[in-house]
């Protein structure tokens, strides 16, 4: 995944990451994406995504066809999530957006912007999960 331009634009890297990885839109970049979820409006410098609970970016794949729901989950559920599907992901505690890759072991294999962030690169293990929740997550349906 490339790395973030900037600090606040983390739910529009994990965004694009997820049109591309699905084929919604494989040319999908941060810019792009910014500008989808709603600049100033809904994302910006100050603030990063506005809606901590991600309805932005459940929006923007929504008017690509895309079903999918959003909620505030446990780890065995969105590791349960990442067996079957993809989606974006945030905690309360981490303040940052990442894309799900799927399972790796029995951490949760993660497209990160911001690589070592907090501690955390490419995979979240459940200590990290409860450390850095609660987690929104954004994830897509058949």
């Amino acid at each position: 995944m490339p790395t973030q331009r900037v600090n606040w634009t983390c739910s529009a890297c994990a965004l694009a990451w997820v049109l591309r990885a699905t084929d919604l839109d494989p040319s999908a970049d941060e810019d792009q994406c910014v500008s989808q979820i709603g600049y100033p409006e809904n994302i910006n410098a100050t603030y990063g995504l506005m809606d901590g609970s991600g309805w932005q970016l459940q929006r923007v794949l929504a008017e690509y066809g895309q079903k999918c729901s959003n909620g505030w989950l446990t780890f065995e559920t969105v590791y349960a999530i990442a067996g079957e599907t993809t989606g974006m992901m945030s905690g309360g505690n981490w303040y940052h957006w990442v894309a799900i890759r799927g399972q790796d072991g029995n951490n949760l294999w993660l497209a990160n912007s911001a690589p070592g962030y907090r501690g955390v690169g490419e995979s979240l293990s459940r200590e990290e999960f409860q450390r850095l929740g609660p987690f929104s997550v954004v994830w897509l349906e058949a």
